[in-house]
C-alpha cells in the first residue's frame, strides 16, 4: 500500500473507500478546479490537485520512475510528435514547454496511485465524492432561484462545483454511469445524481447517458428504440422545451449546412456554435498540414492565430473563444496529434471497453468511457475534471481484467491436468 494509509475497509454503498491520504488527495482533486484554482504564472493553477501531484511526483520520483503502471510510451508518442509537428509547421515550442510537464507529472500520479491501491475502492469513493456534489448541486440550483447564487455562473442551470453545466455533466457522467449499472446497491445515489444531470439542462450530458446505456448492452432493440427517441428529443422536444438549446441545436445546423456567416462581426450567434465551428476548420487545417502529427501538443493555439489572420472573424465577439482547448478534447487532439493521433487515441479507448463481463470491469470502463465521450461533445482540457483519472482508470482496470481472465483460464488448465494425477 502507498505511504500514507489511513485504513482499509470492506465494500458497501455507505463505506468512505479511503486506504490512503495520496487515494484521497487524487479524488478529491477531480472536483477542486473550481473551488481551488487560481491564475498562477499565466495558467488556472488547482492549489490542491496541482499541489498534490507535484509534491507525490517529487517525493515519490523514484516509484514512479520504477513503476510499470507509469505510462512511457504515452509521454514518448506525446514528445516526439510534437516536436516533429513544431519544427515542421515551423511554430515555437512555448505550447509545448507549458503543457508537457503537468501532463507527465499529473498522468503519471494518476496511473501510480490508482495502479498500487485498490482501484475498485478508488473508483467508489470517487462516486461517493460525486454524489456529495450532485446533492451540493441541487441545494444551488435551488437557492438560485430565490437569488442566492453559490458558485453559480449561469442560474437556473445546476453546474455544482464546476465552471459550467456542461464540465459538470462530463465530471458527474461516469458516477452515473457507474450508479445505473450497480443499481440495486446505488438506488438513492443514482436517483439524485440523474436529477443534477437533469437540472443542468445540458443536452450533451443527456446524449452520452443515453449513448451509452445502448451501446452497453449491444442489442438492436435498444439502438432501434433508442436512436428515434434521441433524434425525437434532439430535434422536437429541446429546441421547443428550452431557450439555450434551441439557440444551439439550430445554429450549429444552419452552420454545418453551409451557413458560416456566424463568423462575422455583425451576426449574434450560440457562443457553443461558434466555438466548435470556428475551432474544428483549424483542426481540419492542421490535419490537412500534417496527418502524421497536426500540430503537436500546444500548437491548436498558434495556429488558431494563424488560421484567421486577416479574416472578418476576427472582429467577431467570440473570435479566441475556447482555442487554447480546441472546444472539444477530440477536436483538441486532431488539431494537436494529426489523423494519425486520433486513431490511436479512439483505439485507445475503445479496446479498453470491458463489454463481455456483467461485473464491476465492465461497469468502470464504461463508466470511463463516458466522460471522454461527454468531452467529444465540449471541453478539451487534457488534465483538468479528471480526465488523467478517468485515463488511468480505464486502462488499470483493462489491465486487472485481462489478469483475472489469464488467472482463471489458467486455474481451468490445471483442472484436468491434476485430476489425470
Amino acid at each position: 500500500m502507498i505511504a500514507g494509509t489511513i485504513r482499509t475497509v470492506p465494500y458497501g454503498r455507505d463505506q468512505v473507500y479511503i486506504n490512503s491520504i495520496p487515494e484521497a488527495l487524487l479524488v478529491l482533486g477531480i472536483f477542486t478546479k473550481e473551488i481551488a484554482s487560481s491564475r498562477l504564472a499565466g495558467i488556472d493553477f488547482d492549489f490542491i490537485s496541482y499541489t498534490f501531484c507535484i509534491g507525490y511526483f517529487v517525493f515519490y520520483m523514484k516509484r514512479i520512475l520504477d513503476s510499470p503502471a507509469t505510462p512511457w510510451v504515452f509521454f514518448l508518442y506525446i514528445v516526439f510528435s510534437s516536436l516533429f509537428a513544431i519544427f515542421l509547421l515551423n511554430l515555437d515550442y512555448g505550447g509545448f514547454m507549458k503543457q508537457i510537464f503537468s501532463i507527465i507529472v499529473i498522468f503519471s500520479v494518476n496511473f501510480v496511485v490508482i495502479q498500487e491501491g485498490d482501484w475498485k475502492s478508488i473508483f467508489r469513493l470517487y462516486v461517493k465524492l460525486a454524489y456529495y456534489s450532485a446533492i451540493f448541486g441541487i441545494a444551488q440550483f435551488f437557492l438560485s432561484l430565490v437569488g442566492i447564487n453559490l458558485l453559480v455562473q449561469v442560474p437556473g442551470r445546476l453546474d455544482s462545483i464546476a465552471y459550467e453545466p456542461s464540465h459538470y455533466a462530463a465530471l458527474l457522467m461516469p458516477a452515473l454511469i457507474f450508479t445505473f449499472f450497480h443499481l440495486r446497491e446505488y438506488k438513492t445515489y443514482f436517483f439524485i445524481m440523474l436529477t443534477a444531470l437533469f437540472l443542468t439542462f445540458n443536452l450533451t450530458g443527456y446524449m452520452v447517458f443515453l449513448l451509452v446505456v445502448s451501446f452497453a448492452y449491444i442489442n438492436p432493440f435498444y439502438f432501434i428504440v433508442s436512436l428515434p427517441v434521441m433524434y425525437y428529443l434532439i430535434f422536437v422536444v429541446f429546441p421547443n422545451f428550452n431557450e439555450n438549446f434551441s439557440n444551439r441545436i439550430n445554429d450549429t445546423l444552419q452552420v454545418f449546412q453551409g451557413n458560416t456567416s456566424v463568423l462575422t462581426s455583425s451576426v449574434e450567434a450560440n457562443g457553443t456554435t461558434i466555438s466548435l465551428y470556428s475551432n474544428l476548420m483549424v483542426a481540419e487545417q492542421n490535419a490537412k498540414d500534417n496527418f502524421l502529427s497536426g500540430a503537436g501538443l500546444g500548437g491548436h493555439e498558434q495556429t488558431y492565430d494563424r488560421y484567421y489572420q486577416g479574416s472578418i472573424f476576427r472582429l467577431n465577439w467570440y473570435y479566441g473563444i475556447n482555442a487554447k482547448s480546441g472546444h472539444s478534447l477530440t477536436i483538441r487532439i486532431l488539431s494537436e496529434f494529426g489523423v494519425v493521433g486520433l486513431i490511436l487515441y479512439i483505439v485507445s479507448l475503445v479496446r479498453r471497453i470491458i463489454l463481455f463481463n456483467d461485473g464491476v470491469y465492465r461497469s468502470i470502463s464504461l463508466a470511463c468511457f463516458s466522460h471522454f465521450l461527454c468531452k467529444t461533445f465540449k471541453l478539451g482540457g487534457i488534465i483538468d475534471y479528471g480526465t488523467p483519472f478517468f485515463f488511468a482508470m480505464l486502462c488499470i482496470n483493462f489491465v486487472e481484467y485481462k489478469n483475472r481472465h489469464h488467472s482463471e483460464k489458467a486455474e481451468r488448465d490445471e483442472e484436468p491436468a491434476l485430476a489425470e494425477n
